[in-house]
């Protein structure tokens, strides 16, 4: 992992904002061998733990109380897409007891304090560290700012596993009363918009993405099923950029909405059986340093994603 000095924002439950500084000093794979022997969830004593130790600098005017709950905007990203899993050890907060791994952080931290710490994450065998990812406004919230320290070879081992734009792919999708069905879906265009775009559309967004740059992404589907399919498939895409974000896509809800590049005119149909609609769904990348580099669905009742090469326009 590329180690160093990151300054950040952590927003604590109350929605506060405190100014802070994280050096990242190490991210250690560990054994599988180290989860069978701690008082961690079942779950996870099949995976393999990896050590973060980082520092904690309080660079703004105000005390932070719950100054262990700062990590809580780190995601580690796994090269198959999927987020790492947090270790709490059973009846305590993370690491500390049955792993080398100890959370020593202070219950506040006063202007100018810092604390050294560790926190231990857990992915599947054979799977690799793609980034670490901090977002200002809490874990997963990917609307604000994101600052990134990427893991040298995550982003060819996670290109490997890549379906080609033109490629058909099964997607797993709740379809309500017709239970899970396997849609054959093909990624059409990602093209890069502007925020000119988007005025005067009710699109629900904060500053940071009013500033943001839009991507339009458009993906295909067919409809397997025995019934009418509702088209709101976009909803579980996301556009997946090189510092290991993933980005949810936001839509229009108002019928023939014209936007340069992405049409809505699917929105509030239905399509027979047999029939194919191509959905469009807006991703505001944030960061001016990130770039898009695949398209990922997040698929009913299996980890990870089924992703695409993005073919930027």
């Amino acid at each position: 992992m590329r180690t160093g000095a990151r300054n950040v924002v952590h927003t604590d439950t109350d929605h506060r904002s405190y100014e802070v500084r994280i050096t990242v000093k190490s991210l250690v794979r560990g054994s599988k061998e180290d989860m069978r022997g701690a008082r961690v969830d079942e779950e996870l004593k099949g995976m393999v733990p990896h050590y973060l130790t980082f520092e904690v600098t309080n660079t703004g005017r105000k005390a932070i109380p719950a100054a262990y709950l700062v990590d809580g905007g780190f995601a580690l990203n796994g090269t198959d897409w999927a987020d790492a899993e947090k270790v709490y050890i059973s009846g305590g907060r993370p690491g500390g007891v049955d792993l080398p791994c100890a959370d020593t952080a202070p219950k506040t931290l006063a202007p100018g304090d810092s604390y050294h710490t560790c926190v231990p994450y857990a992915l599947p065998e054979g799977v690799g560290v793609l980034s670490l990812t901090y977002s200002a406004g809490g874990y997963l919230d990917e609307g604000g700012d994101v600052a990134v320290w990427p893991v040298e070879g995550g982003l060819d081992t996670a290109s490997a596993g890549l379906a080609e734009p033109g490629d058909i792919v099964r997607v797993r999708w709740e379809a309500r009363e017709d239970g899970v069905l396997e849609l054959p879906a093909r990624l059409v265009s990602v093209r890069r918009g502007s925020a000119a775009d988007l005025a005067g559309l009710d699109l629900d967004l904060n500053d940071d993405e009013r500033r943001g740059v839009p991507y339009y992404v458009s993906v295909t589907y067919t409809n397997t099923g025995p019934t009418d399919l509702y088209t709101d498939q976009a909803d579980r895409v996301r556009l997946l950029t090189e510092g290991g974000r993933q980005i949810p896509g936001k839509t229009p809800f108002v019928r023939d909405t014209k936007i340069p590049g992405c049409p809505s005119d699917w929105v509030a149909r239905v399509i027979p059986p047999g029939g194919s609609v191509t959905e469009c769904s807006i991703h505001l990348v944030t960061d001016d340093d990130d770039k898009p580099f695949a398209v990922g669905f997040v698929q009913t009742g299996r980890p990870g994603l089924v992703a695409w090469r993005a073919p930027l326009r």
